[in-house]
């Protein structure tokens, strides 16, 4: 979601945002997983702790306020799909 839209969430918390890293040299988006979750309300800050980036599937990343039991799946963007499967093909083709 868009910084912009929040407002529309008062009650929403923020585990991280999206963000580019290079993965075997090509740039692929990540989700940079914040180390403390906030409340929507609150403008995160410029550079927040990270607690990971994830490149491909996960599922339940924690929120971390406490007594807050939400948690959110991300799923793997195409860019590194398609870096990670020329990954698998070079690995299986060397193997051979």
């Amino acid at each position: 979601m868009q910084a912009d839209q929040l407002g529309h969430y008062p009650d929403s918390h923020i585990i991280g945002e999206l963000c580019f890293v290079l993965y075997d040299g090509e740039k692929v988006i990540a989700l940079a997983v914040y180390e403390i979750s906030m409340p929507s309300n609150l403008t995160p800050p410029i550079k927040p702790d990270i607690r990971a980036e994830i490149i491909g599937d996960a599922r339940r990343i924690r929120c971390t306020i406490s007594h807050c039991e939400h948690f959110k799946n991300w799923l793997i963007g195409r860019s590194a799909f398609m870096r990670l499967s020329q990954r698998h093909k070079l690995y299986f083709e060397q193997g051979e």
